[in-house]
C-alpha cells in the first residue's frame, strides 16, 4: 500500500473527532458534521495527490471552514427558494383568483419544481459546479480552483447541466 493513502488514514482517525466537533459547534447536526467531515479528508487525499502540503491539521481546518461556509449559503438558498409549505399545483389550480398573474406565477413554480428535479437528476459534481457559476457568480476558473479540477472539467459539467435541464424541460 502506498504511504500517502497510509498516513492520511492514520492522520483521519487521530484528527476525525476534533473535525467533527469543529463542525458540530458551527452547524448543530451531527450527520451534517459527519458528512462534512469524511468531505474535508476526501480533499486533503486528492489534493496529496497533486502535491504533499506542510501542514495537514492546518489544511484539514481551512478546507473544514469553506466546507461551512458553502453548506450555510445552500442551505440560505434552498430556504429562499423551497416554499414554507407544499401546495400541490392541482390545489394551487382549483383556487379561483381575480389575479391575472396568479396563473403565471403558478406556472413559473412549475418551472422552478421541474428545473430542481431535473437539477437532482444530476451528480453532485455537476449541480455544485452549476450553483457556483449561476448563484455564487463564480468564474470557471475560480470554480475548478475551489474544486480541484480543471476549468474545461467545469465547463463540460455546466454544459452537462444545461443540456439534461434543457432536455428535462422539453419532454416534460
Amino acid at each position: 500500500m502506498n504511504a500517502v493513502p497510509d498516513t492520511i488514514d492514520r492522520f483521519f482517525r487521530e484528527n476525525r473527532d476534533d473535525l467533527i466537533g469543529f463542525f458540530l459547534r458551527r452547524l448543530n447536526c451531527p450527520d451534517t458534521a459527519k458528512d462534512l467531515a469524511q468531505e474535508t479528508f476526501l480533499r486533503i487525499l486528492f489534493s496529496e495527490q497533486r502535491a504533499p502540503t506542510q501542514d495537514r491539521r492546518a489544511l484539514a481546518f481551512f478546507i473544514a471552514g469553506n466546507l461551512v461556509v458553502d453548506h450555510i449559503r445552500k442551505e440560505s438558498v434552498r430556504a429562499r427558494y423551497t416554499p414554507a409549505q407544499e401546495v400541490s399545483a392541482e390545489l394551487l389550480e382549483a383556487v379561483a383568483s381575480n389575479d391575472p398573474d396568479a396563473e403565471q406565477r403558478l406556472m413559473i413554480w412549475q418551472d422552478l419544481d421541474a428545473v430542481n428535479a431535473a437539477l437532482n437528476e444530476l451528480p453532485e459534481e455537476c449541480r455544485t459546479a452549476f450553483y457556483l457559476s449561476a448563484v455564487e457568480g463564480l468564474t470557471y476558473a475560480q470554480i475548478g480552483e475551489c474544486l480541484g479540477v480543471s476549468e474545461r472539467a467545469i465547463a463540460k459539467r455546466i454544459a452537462k447541466t444545461l443540456k439534461h435541464c434543457r432536455a428535462s424541460r422539453e419532454w416534460g
